[in-house]
């Protein structure tokens, strides 16, 4: 991304914010006053020239950026992103003791799971097996749900922040929308057979994991029920014993 396109991004962000804070009497004083100054820095970045304009420029950016870093602090009903509240809320809670917030992460890598694999008895494997196979499952499915709670968060206000706000600079919030939003590709949308053909190889091999996951829940149903039968059977054998 070449300086303009991101001085561009950034001024485009700027009067995103502007637009959400001024206009509205609801809206606290402190971020009325926030969103008149950077619109005063806009306009004088535009006007000025030479020295003065550079100057102008990187006070601007400066103010937009800073502005934007603290967005999750800006009034109820006029924070950006915020139909995703309820999306990053729920990641959280699925993961409350690791010190990242969000259930997905750029790398998955089981390495370090793996490095004893071949000292471990069949049976020992065997549950490892199923282990990794539910976690598989599970996450595609949770990665699933989620991808469609994302789809109706994403509106066109939401598109414009998204827009402007990817990489200036990186943060985390934009980065699981983004992931969220580009995981699966939109069946209904128009594409060439190769493309099409692609598309339904990738539904089928999620289809395929969750058949697997379907089918290891059930070896686990029939495990409990067998260890409840057996649990059963020694309570009764406990009350005929007379000692």
């Amino acid at each position: 991304m070449d300086n303009l396109e991101i001085r561009t991004r950034i001024i485009n962000l700027g009067k995103a914010l502007v637009k959400e804070l001024k206009l509205d009497p609801g809206v606290d004083t402190f971020s009325r006053w926030m969103a008149h100054y950077v619109a005063e820095q806009m306009t004088l970045a535009e006007n000025a020239t030479g020295d003065e304009k550079i100057a102008a420029e990187k006070r601007c950016f400066e103010t937009i950026l800073k502005l934007w870093q603290h967005r999750s602090s800006l009034p109820n009903g006029h924070r950006p992103l915020e139909n995703f509240d309820p999306i990053f809320n729920a990641l959280t809670r699925l993961d409350p003791d690791n010190p990242r917030p969000y259930y997905f992460s750029s790398s998955d890598n089981h390495s370090s799971e793996t490095g004893d694999v071949n000292n471990l008895s069949d049976e020992i494997q065997q549950w490892v097996d199923i282990a990794r196979g539910i976690d598989r499952g599970s996450r595609l499915l949770i990665e699933f749900v989620f991808h469609q709670a994302a789809l109706l968060a994403v509106d066109e206000k939401m598109v414009n922040w998204l827009t402007n706000a990817v990489d200036i600079p990186p943060d985390e919030d934009i980065s699981i929308i983004v992931h969220l939003t580009k995981t699966y590709e939109d069946v209904e949308e128009e594409a060439s057979k190769k493309e099409e053909n692609t598309q339904k190889e990738k539904l089928l091999t999620k289809i395929e994991q969750l058949d697997a996951f379907i089918a290891l829940s059930q070896d686990l149903r029939s495990f409990l029920i067998e260890r409840m039968n057996m649990a059963s059977e020694d309570t009764a054998s406990n009350k005929d014993d007379p000692l």
